[in-house]
């Protein structure tokens, strides 16, 4: 659960202070992640390697 958290933690950090560099369809899948981490409690391998390539794409660190 801890893992789960942490990860809801980043992608909100992310969502909240990093929104404008982001696209509307970014901005949006990683609102769709956040919610599938809520329901489901995890996220799968291909929805992490996409966080991740966003997240250096818009060079994005420290979160």
């Amino acid at each position: 659960m801890t893992n789960n958290q942490e990860l809801m933690n980043k992608i909100n950090t992310v969502l909240l202070l990093h929104s404008p560099c982001l696209t509307h369809w970014e901005r949006d899948y990683l609102s769709n992640l956040n919610q599938t981490v809520i329901n489901h409690g995890e996220l799968s391998e291909k929805q992490l390697d996409l966080f991740s390539k966003i997240l250096s794409r818009r060079k994005i660190v420290n979160v």
